[in-house]
């Protein structure tokens, strides 16, 4: 394989490499402390293959100090695969930054390391992820305050999964040449190999093999990926070990070298950090901290121009969020899939270009990418796409939610849900599985004002992934005026609230999120002709709502019949409705417009029709006789009364 020409010099901060024999001792020291720390069998001998790297990384190149592990310049050393999960703890306890954990508990490693065992190939995808914040930070500071580069160690099986080549991809294609990806193998498994890495070479990736026991040609195949402008990819080739093992020797000065080398290029940079003019800004988001007063100016804004889009769609609501929040928040990074929100939207009113990149199709890859800018720290994840492409997300969704990190996705219909092939593309089954995941915050906005409220709950929520289902059809009744007597208060921050009240005491109550809140006031007004009184209650987020006290949640959802009203699965609805709710949705997939239970089924007739038989004595067959002058309600006098 041919391997890149040396083309930069290393950085000016580096200083001469240990001696030679100064990474054997510590490749020793590493699978002797495998062989104490790593009860299980299967996994040590992949783990002492990888002793030499790491005993060359560390001691020669890896950028970190162990006085300060936060330093925001330092090197990231990512693991992704369960063979090399006690690597990093190991690491931390020799270079004397902090004792290793029975189990390697991640919360005891040190940042510069991470542990992304996680979904196969989601370590490697996020590590990806990092890089692309790193050049998004270098694009920003310069790098005389962003020099840092991306190591990830992973098994050979995750780079045939359909994220790592997907995210080697992107790669490749922006250009991250800070990122090195390392996988061990067997000479056995060297056949299987090779026939994957030319993908990685056809995708813009420098590929390097190098014996797994030669430190010296380990130090050469780093020296050389760092000199090249390419994301690298080296394969350490190991062979059995058939002689008796080195015997260890306890050495407590075997990082005194590397800790120095550590300590003088954090000097450097911080001499550098007091001059520069954008210290200031660097470090709030170093510290992912938000600009003063940004919050006071999104709600002036959008509070502003809500007269004017009051009756657009969800997604055109949070297009035009979106290019607030560019302005506001300069770490702000949206990545978009081909059918993205952003699509066709002109540069001038995204705030520019910068924080917006195309991912294509490659959906599984851009959400991989959103979960390691979001590990990297500095920046602020965005992803826009369409409903359907949840599915492919799923295993990056799951790590997000695992590993507690803020990143928001932006999911739109895109006028899919129309047409004679719309059945496919009906996100039937997707909200209650989202909802099911632990740490995600789903959020259904109804109008304009529920989607900015909603995105600025998902600013706040700092504890894990927030995730909002965005309609792309225009609102085309008015929100209940109730609302305005609210000023700016976020009345989606407790996940679900009164929309509008009954004239009276309440007969039914009907519950709905999204765009079926607007259906539901338009099935209210048929009810309230009908002699029926009706509250309505909007339910952005489950999630928010559950939390609530139950008392708030029992004065919101009252003591009447509950109809649940939502374009999808009934699964779930029951927590909310109850035993003898109703609820009014979508039971299959359907081809037809007009096929029952389909989408367009969810009608103020329906729901009108469904709640006077809810509230209508036992006796009573005909529908319309529940308003008490026996007339149907306006717009159901063709409806079958025996449905």
């Amino acid at each position: 394989m041919p391997e890149d020409q040396a083309s930069a010099s290393l950085p000016d901060d580096d200083v001469p490499p240990s001696a030679p024999a100064m990474p054997a001792r510590l490749t020793t020291a590493i699978s002797h402390a495998v062989g104490i720390h790593e009860p299980d069998r299967r996994y040590a001998p992949h783990a002492r293959v990888m002793a030499g790297f790491c005993a060359v990384l560390w001691s020669r190149f890896l950028r970190f100090d162990p006085a300060s592990p936060e330093w925001p310049d330092r090197d990231r050393f990512v693991v992704s695969s369960p063979r090399y999960r006690v690597l990093p703890g190991i690491m931390a306890e020799l270079s004397g930054q902090a004792p290793l954990t029975p189990q390697g508990a991640r919360a005891d490693t040190p940042p510069h390391m991470g542990q992304a065992c996680g979904p196969n190939g989601q370590g490697l995808g996020a590590a990806i992820g990092m890089a692309l914040a790193e050049q998004k930070m270098a694009a920003r500071f310069g790098r005389s305050l962003v020099n840092h580069r991306i190591w990830a160690l992973g098994c050979w099986t995750e780079l045939s999964t359909g994220v790592a080549l997907e995210t080697a991809a992107l790669a490749g294609e922006m250009e991250l040449d800070r990122v090195t990806l390392v996988v061990g193998l067997w000479s056995s498994e060297r056949e299987q190999v090779d026939a994957i890495l030319p993908r990685y070479s056809a995708s813009g990736w420098s590929v390097r093999k190098v014996d797994a026991g030669n430190t010296e040609q380990i130090a050469a195949v780093i020296a050389s990926s760092q000199r090249t402008h390419k994301p690298c990819l080296i394969a350490c080739i190991a062979t059995p070990e058939t002689g008796p093992a080195t015997p260890f020797v306890d050495d407590p000065g075997l990082w005194a070298g590397a800790a120095r080398r550590g300590a003088s290029a954090r000097r450097s940079w911080l001499r550098r950090l007091l001059k520069d003019r954008q210290k200031a800004d660097f470090e709030r988001m170093a510290r992912n901290q938000r600009p003063a007063f940004w919050q006071p100016d999104w709600q002036r804004s959008w509070r502003e121009e809500g007269t004017m889009i009051a009756r657009v769609s969800p997604a055109f609501a949070a297009r035009r969020g979106l290019e607030t929040l560019h302005e506001l928040l300069p770490e702000l990074i949206c990545l978009r899939s081909r059918q993205g929100m952003l699509v066709g939207l002109p540069a001038s009113r995204r705030g520019g270009t910068e924080g917006d990149l195309s991912c294509g199709t490659q959906v599984h890859g851009m959400a991989a990418l959103l979960n390691g800018i979001a590990l990297h720290g500095g920046l602020l994840p965005f992803g826009a796409t369409t409903i359907i492409a949840v599915d492919r997300m799923r295993p990056a969704l799951r790590y997000a939610a695992m590993t507690d990190l803020q990143v928001i996705y932006l999911l739109t219909d895109d006028d899919m849900l129309s047409g004679d092939n719309a059945g496919g593309w009906r996100p039937v089954e997707q909200l209650a599985s989202l909802r099911a995941m632990p740490n995600m915050a789903v959020f259904r906005p109804a109008d304009h004002r529920e989607t900015m409220e909603c995105l600025e709950l998902a600013l706040r929520r700092t504890t894990g992934p927030s995730l909002l289902m965005l309609e792309s059809a225009p609102t085309l009744t008015t929100p209940a005026p109730e609302r305005e007597l609210h000023g700016l208060t976020n009345l989606c921050a407790r996940g679900g609230y009164v929309l509008a009240e009954a004239e009276g005491p309440r007969q039914v109550t009907l519950v709905a999120t999204g765009h079926e809140a607007i259906v539901a006031l338009a099935a209210r007004k048929l009810l309230k002709e009908a002699g029926v009184a009706a509250a309505v209650v909007s339910l952005p987020c489950w999630e928010l709502f559950a939390a609530q006290k139950m008392t708030y949640r029992a004065a919101v959802l009252g003591t009447a019949p509950r109809i649940g009203i939502e374009a999808a699965s009934g699964f779930g609805w029951e927590r909310w409705i109850g035993a003898d709710g109703v609820f009014v949705g979508i039971d299959g997939f359907g081809t037809a417009p007009e096929q029952p239970g389909g989408m367009a089924d969810v009608t103020p007739e329906r729901i009108c029709r469904d709640a006077m038989r809810l509230v209508a004595p036992p006796s009573d067959t005909i529908p319309g006789t529940a308003g008490g002058n026996g007339v149907p309600p306006p717009g159901m006098a063709s409806v079958d009364a025996s449905v």
